[in-house]
């Protein structure tokens, strides 16, 4: 054991792709509020947790002819209720050009950051022309130029999409089918959305014929049932090329999402065909599904076909007679290349079911991003990656939620209010009872947003707003997944002499509260009856408080004539104290008289971020640590002091004394000397000892988060695991039992191998074997193995012959994956690439060789590698996963055309894995693959290892979804709840006590495949201590639910 002391000091926070949003670094994306349409985005690009961001629904620009402004209406009303604030802009404020929009639509972004999306009204020509951009030596269309304001980069500053008409009515048409798809979906059939239509074309007037658009389209097929779908239809080329009346067919009798990808252009999709001429035989109503056409040239809105197919698709119908679709995304251009498509189409498909990005611009450009993963190479002028983020296009409304299956309805309570206090209390459940998060609630009067919020984690909003003269707000509430709910509250009018209009905060231009300081506010009174009001006394009544610490209670009001308002001569004092709520309410009464209101003030979010000099400790030797406090926010504290508490058995923490410090609004801080010792025990590198690292000002916790410590890490260790279990070492990991060894065994008889069964494959082929023994893999059990050609096995059987290596994990490709060599591996003339399996029961291992398989690079170079797969007889592991072994007798990573090869493992759900090496990059703790080196994969963690989170009762066994023991526990002043998902799901944390009552929701949100945690207070939701004694933390996740019992002491 070793002893080091902790100092704290400055440190900086380095990103490597700081400055991707609209140009802005990590401190400005911190210190304001970002368009929710981006914060998947910015939380992967700057490597922060949406958790961190204040992501909110911003603003909508219309930019339409000024022949097309009389009929916009319903569309502007629908986008507010929505939650949006709408600019409505003509040709004549832009001017005619195409600059001179992009001009105003950068105006705009600089005056108001939160815009997010831009809709286009008209076609490039016509009785509402719209200009456009072109792009590349072919002049493809494209609108996106528009969005590539700052910076000189192509990633969208904002997202945009055309209304493409040439009159007034394919105009009402749009607007009607986009309103209708969000308010009243299942009008006429409550089943469509739950169905699929996947087209697909193998075809090309070119050798050799492309067969990857049918493989990436059953897997889109199989992807869709994955997620619930109940019936995906299908129709594919070959055998049918007449695939009009089929095609007709399915989408006649209602589906959600239409897929196509093969061989097309302006006119259409050919290989089936279904043409720009098949759409006026569709009579599919209201049940208007998302195209997406990831095939050439099928959104050129600039085509001498006019329309082309996209445009046709969602200009068709009436008014009355709605058909064809809601929207359409797809490319201008006539010649995209398969290989990009097939990766935009399984990136953006990847991203609404698995990320949930369902609005259509966002997940767009998530499919584009795939590019820059897959082909990170391809980044110069008229590369791939520029030229896709040019040439794909949206026809339609690219806010568009898509249901990705049959969307839930809300139920809205609103309590009784009236124009006394202007105070509204909404609740929004499930339509079985459930509280709704993060749903986005539109408060409208006379066509206007009055309020703008999101619910709680209880579902709940407060507000407190000026209802003078108001008596009906329309109430909206939109989510994902939901249909857009509606609700009419009446406003009572009340006949009080005296009614509170509002209130003033003593922070100037501020209507928030900051978390920790003392704010004064002044209420603000309305003398509505007819005689004069006299000075009055009021107070808080302290039992009826949320949120807050009141510090003084009393107030004076000045006499009022009648009509006349003022603030308070004298404020209400008190401190907001609980950091994870909305708002902080109060009731206020009147001396000697009846009159009592009730008020909600917001909390400002603080967004504070600590950071170590040095985030690894040593076993043998004294370390000084030290942490910067990045303050993101306008709050100012002072008198706080930091509290660290250890979370791992491994790692002690001694306090020695305490010091206060100040934070001052958007400033870094260096603390020095805060007398913390730490005691680290015997532990293996790579361990994670857990923390919790609290800012505290008097009994308020102003800041808390979970830190690591990790060990000392050199560069022969082993790469670190998946969430799992699995890890990789490598021959050169010595220090580890688990490191194996180099131990070739010849299979090919030619080169002195015996004994084995061979198999000849020819260029992308396969064969499927079983295997001698059930092997148990990421906790599934397979008894077979599919061979590839292509350098690649897996466990779930694969007829695709993926010969594209691709990232790991990535969506698209074979499930179960072993990679010892995934490239694409060539076969010249009659040759075959030779594939032999030996089973060598005496060392329990099954044997799968590559011998001298030419590499597609020069068709010259031989690779030949090997898998060994153990059974659990020759190498146990605890959890009962099997180890397995890439080999390597002769090696040459070459093909640098074709991302260089795969290396690495990757689990059925394709969600995790070890990417040992894509593209000639290696992962950290990686050997470079040469010849006579081998990698070990197994589920066997060092010895003294300590994963994060981690305690003396953990077994680090890999598990599916599960809850970890609360720790500590028994607790005070706090515990700290560990649970993991094996794939993504809506998780709800709630805190119970011994009666059965709810006092607390943790958490009320979507969370991806992973580890988590998160901390109790010991408050309930009013951020009130609770008692001493035993409650519940119940976990409710992928339709089942966990109960651990806790205990708080005092």
């Amino acid at each position: 054991m070793y002893i080091a002391k902790a100092i704290i000091l400055l440190i900086t926070f380095v990103f490597a792709n700081e400055g991707s949003f609209r140009g802005k670094n990590l401190n400005e994306i911190l210190s304001s509020s970002i368009p929710i349409s981006y914060a998947n985005y910015i939380s992967e690009h700057y490597n922060i947790p949406i958790s961190q961001l204040n992501a909110q629904r911003g603003s909508y620009l219309i930019i339409t002819p000024d022949n097309m402004i009389d009929h916009l209406g319903e569309l502007i009303s629908f986008k507010k209720s929505q939650g949006f604030d709408v600019y409505l802009k003509t040709l004549s404020d832009t001017g005619p050009t195409a600059t001179e929009i992009k001009q105003l639509i950068e105006n705009i972004i600089l005056e108001d950051p939160m815009l997010e999306y831009v809709l286009l009204i008209g076609d490039i020509d016509g009785v509402a022309t719209m200009p456009s951009f072109y792009y590349g030596p072919e002049n493809d269309v494209t609108d996106q130029k528009y969005t590539h304001i700052f910076g000189d980069d192509f990633f969208p500053d904002v997202f945009i999409g055309r209304f493409s008409i040439d009159s007034i009515s394919e105009l009402v048409v749009m607007i009607r089918k986009t309103i209708n798809y969000h308010r009243q979906p299942l009008l006429t059939n409550s089943d469509w959305l739950d169905k699929a239509l996947v087209v697909a074309g193998n075809y090309s007037n070119t050798v050799p014929i492309p067969i990857t658009p049918k493989w990436t389209s059953y897997w889109v097929r199989d992807l869709l049932y994955d997620n619930g779908y109940s019936s995906v239809d299908t129709v594919f080329y070959p055998p049918i090329q007449q695939g009009a009346s089929l095609i007709q067919n399915y989408i006649n009798n209602g589906v959600g999402i239409v897929n196509y990808r093969g061989w097309g252009d302006a006119n259409g999709w050919h290989y089936p065909e279904f043409h720009v001429g098949d759409v006026v035989s569709l009579n599919n109503g209201w049940m208007t599904p998302i195209f997406t056409s990831f095939v050439c040239n099928s959104n050129d809105f600039a085509n001498n076909v006019d329309p082309c197919l996209g445009e046709a698709l969602v200009r068709a119908g009436t008014p009355s007679n709605p058909k064809g679709g809601i929207a359409i995304v797809g490319p201008s251009d006539l010649h995209t290349s398969t290989k990009f498509n097939n990766v935009i189409n399984a990136y953006m498909f990847d991203a609404m079911f698995d990320d949930n990005i369902v609005e259509l611009g966002p997940a767009m450009n998530a499919g584009l991003m795939g590019l820059t993963r897959e082909f990170p190479n391809l980044d110069g002028a008229e590369e791939a990656q520029e030229f896709y983020f040019h040439v794909y296009n949206i026809v339609g409304d690219p806010s568009v939620s898509m249901y990705l299956s049959r969307p839930s309805e809300f139920s809205i309570i609103a309590e009784d209010c009236s124009n006394k206090d202007g105070f509204i209390e909404l609740s929004v459940f499930t339509d079985e009872g459930d509280p709704v998060n993060n749903a986005i609630l539109s408060l409208m009067v006379n066509d206007s947003i009055v309020f703008k919020g999101n619910s709680d984690l209880y579902g709940k909003l407060q507000a407190t707003i000026n209802l003078e003269g108001v008596s009906i707000i329309d109430i909206y509430a939109n989510k994902s997944g939901f249909v857009q709910g509606k609700i009419e509250l009446e406003v009572s009018d009340d006949q009080s002499e005296l009614v509170l209009i509002g209130y003033e905060l003593d922070q100037l231009n501020e209507n928030h509260l900051n978390i920790g300081e003392i704010t004064n506010i002044y209420p603000i009174f309305m003398n509505q009856g007819s005689s004069a009001i006299p000075s009055l006394d009021g107070y808080v009544n302290s039992h009826l408080v949320e949120n807050c610490q009141i510090i003084s209670s009393n107030f004076e009001i000045p006499a009022l004539d009648p009509g006349q308002s003022a603030s308070s001569n004298t404020p209400i004092r008190l401190r907001a104290n609980s950091a994870n709520k909305e708002n902080i309410f109060i009731n206020v009464s009147i001396d000697s008289h009846d009159w009592n209101f009730n008020c909600a003030i917001p909390i400002k979010p603080l967004i504070l971020i600590t950071d170590l000099n040095s985030d690894e400790l040593s076993n043998d030797s004294n370390t000084d640590l030290s942490v910067l406090i990045n303050n993101y926010s306008n709050t100012d504290l002072d008198s706080l002091f930091l509290e660290l508490v250890s979370l791992d058995d491994s790692l002690s923490i001694f306090m020695n004394g305490r010091d206060y410090f100040s934070i001052s609004p958007y400033s870094n801080l260096e603390l020095n000397n805060m007398n913390y010792e730490f005691e680290i025990g015997n532990v293996s590198p790579g361990s994670s000892l857990s923390y919790q690292l609290s800012i505290k000002k008097d009994t308020i916790i102003v800041h808390s988060e979970q830190k690591d410590f990790s060990s000392l890490s050199n560069d022969n260790q082993p790469i670190a695991p998946t969430w799992y279990g699995y890890w990789a070492y490598d021959d050169t990991d010595t220090n580890y039992i688990q490191a194996p060894v180099f131990d070739w065994v010849e299979l090919d008889p030619m080169y002195g191998g015996s004994g084995a069964s061979e198999y000849k494959l020819d260029d992308d082929d396969h064969i499927t074997v079983q295997l001698p023994f059930e092997f148990k893999y990421f906790n599934q059990t397979y008894d077979q193995l599919t061979i590839n050609s292509n350098g690649w096995a897996s466990f779930i059987p694969c007829d695709i012959d993926y010969f594209y290596n691709y990232t790991i994990p990535m969506a698209l490709g074979p499930k179960a994956v072993l990679a010892p060599f995934w490239d694409d591996l060539e076969v010249i003339n009659e040759d075959s690439i030779k594939v032999f399996t030996k089973y060598e029961q005496n060392n329990g291992r099954f044997i799968i060789e590559w011998s001298r398989a030419l590499n597609g690079f020069d068709e010259i170079t031989e690779e030949t590698f090997a898998i060994y797969l153990y059974n659990q007889q020759a190498i146990p592991t605890e959890s009962g996963d099997g180890v397995i072994e890439f080999h390597y007798l002769d090696i040459a990573d070459i093909d640098a055309d074709k991302n260089y090869s795969t290396i690495g493992i990757e689990d059925h759900t394709k969600n995790e894995g070890i990417q040992y090496a894509f593209n000639n990059i290696y992962s950290p703790g990686a050997a470079q693959v040469q010849n006579e080196r081998s990698i070990r994969f197994t589920t066997e963690s060092p010895i003294n290892y300590v994963s994060p989170l981690s305690s003396k009762d953990d077994s680090n066994l890999p598990s599916g979804f599960q809850m970890l023991p609360a720790y500590p526990n028994p607790f005070n002043p706090s515990t700290t709840i560990s649970y993991q998902l094996p794939k993504i799901s809506d998780v709800k944390i709630s805190i119970y006590d011994i009666l059965g009552n709810e006092i607390d929701i943790l958490i009320n949100e979507n969370k991806y495949a992973g580890k988590y945690n998160i901390q109790w207070q010991g408050q309930d939701r009013f951020g009130k201590s609770v008692s001493s004694g035993t409650y519940f933390v119940v976990l409710d996740a992928l339709n089942s639910r966990k109960v651990q019992k806790i205990l708080f002491i005092k």
